[in-house]
């Protein structure tokens, strides 16, 4: 895992790169705040309908996408889940893999925000895709662009794939929205 004094040293020398970038105070003792982005996805309520995503889902038909403004106000009701992205887009050398984590107090609220996919793969770019669920019993509500929304936890590769490999079979590359259609192999 990558402390604080590695996660400067890979940001300093460009190994480590976020769109819009990153400040140092966003950088703690083993892991990267990262903010919420401006792109949202929710499913659309249909009746008879009967999805198997592990098939190839394109989701296209069965979701809505919302896209907000810097400051504009995101609001997760009680039991609603939705998709959303960090505001910076990172790459990943092929030498590190990461893990993105929820904030603690943003828990202790109700919010998860991750529910079950903290991995992101080397060489990965893109923005990071969360799946938010608000289990709490209050309305939450986020300011897009601004708040600090999940916490981005670095890992040093043992044997970096090759670039051909990491885009060959790597999923969700250069994701522009929370639910795409997945990459075919």
């Amino acid at each position: 895992m990558l402390a604080r004094q590695d996660l400067l040293r890979a940001w300093e020398k460009g190994e480590l790169r976020f769109d819009p970038d990153i400040t140092l105070d966003q950088i703690n003792l083993s892991s990267i705040d990262l903010r919420l982005g401006c792109i949202f996805t929710k499913q659309k309520a249909q009746s008879a309908v009967v999805i198997r995503p592990a098939q190839n889902f394109d989701p296209s038909d069965h979701v809505q996408n919302t896209i907000l403004k810097v400051k504009e106000i995101f609001r997760l009701s009680p039991n609603e889940f939705a998709l959303g992205q960090t505001l910076e887009k990172i790459r990943l050398p092929a030498k590190f893999s990461a893990h993105v984590h929820g904030r603690s107090s943003l828990a202790r609220c109700g919010l998860s925000v991750h529910a079950t996919a903290p991995h992101i793969h080397p060489g990965f770019y893109g923005p990071i895709t969360l799946e938010f669920f608000n289990c709490g019993k209050w309305e939450l509500e986020f300011f897009a662009g601004v708040d600090i929304i999940c916490q981005l936890i670095l890992w040093e590769v043992k044997t970096p794939p090759p670039k051909q490999v990491i885009e060959k079979i790597g999923s969700y590359l250069g994701q522009t929205k929370p639910f795409p259609a997945k990459r075919r192999r």
